[in-house]
């Protein structure tokens, strides 16, 4: 699809053709379109939309970029990439001389201490997510299985949308390993379906998250998914669930340097 960009063709307009664009062109997941288009009418447009692409400077990015600083460096960040890429079209389209973009502030994220999960770390968290879910509140059932799904990523270094995509045909108890060879994605108009990786990997387990999967195991299973963790109406369960419960969690057992990621760069091979 050929965009008709000038140099008097509104920010505005120049994001609903390049998303257009994306789209048609199947280059991107639908996911990733989503998350684009998200950024820009929350982040961009609002101080962006009606400018003329001729009306944009480095000064006027900056300005942009300098106040979602003030708000959340993530904001920052995610503003500036997906405005310098759609940017670069413009210039591709010479309705730019050059992309503003380029040559706007730098986005730094403050230096954190990398933390180690050792052990204590482990039984802190195991504890905090059992406190969690004995607490009465309502919602779906599946919030029970947190402590699960917390030892599974424990265990494996798997990430959130792996251990859910886990059925039970990728376990092997008898060897103590897991396959991991999908993860789980959700779309508009598509729903939350497993997708397989390019690369699967087999994992082996430690004694407390073979425990925690022959338990689960015993339980009696309606699922049409063969599924180790479903939603109470045996589907899939979505990432993003998980990780606002896991958010909910941390900051309720004053956990926060725990994030997943620290699961999967020290993934914990005892208990």
């Amino acid at each position: 699809m050929e965009m008709n960009i000038k140099a008097g063709t509104t920010v505005g307009e120049l994001v609903a053709a390049w998303l257009k664009q994306l789209r048609l062109s199947g280059d991107l997941e639908n996911t990733t379109v989503n998350e684009y288009e998200r950024v820009l009418q929350k982040l961009v447009l609002p101080e962006l939309g009606t400018a003329r692409l001729n009306e944009l400077t480095t000064e006027r990015i900056n300005a942009v970029v300098a106040e979602l600083g003030t708000q959340s460096v993530n904001r920052q960040r995610k503003a500036k990439v997906v405005t310098g890429a759609m940017l670069n079209v413009a210039v591709e389209c010479r309705a730019l001389p050059s992309n503003p973009v380029r040559g706007s502030m730098s986005v730094r994220r403050p230096k954190t201490q990398t933390r180690t999960l050792t052990l204590s770390d482990l039984e802190s968290v195991r504890t905090a997510v059992r406190a969690w879910v004995s607490k009465k509140r309502s919602g779906p059932k599946a919030t029970g299985d947190m402590a699960d799904i917390i030892d599974l990523m424990l265990g494996t270094g798997a990430r959130i949308g792996e251990v859910l995509a886990l059925r039970w045909s990728d376990v092997d108890l008898e060897a103590k390993q897991v396959q991991i060879s999908a993860t789980i994605k959700t779309e508009t108009g598509a729903g939350t379906y497993r997708k397989p990786l390019v690369n699967a990997r087999v994992i082996e387990l430690p004694e407390f998250t073979v425990d925690t999967l022959r338990r689960r195991q015993s339980r009696p299973r309606y699922d049409h998914v063969d599924a180790v963790f479903t939603t109470r109406n045996g589907t899939w369960q979505q990432v993003n669930n998980v990780e606002r419960r896991w958010r909910q969690i941390r900051n309720d057992a004053g956990l926060d340097w725990v994030t997943p990621g620290a699961f999967r760069q020290h993934p914990v091979r005892e208990a």
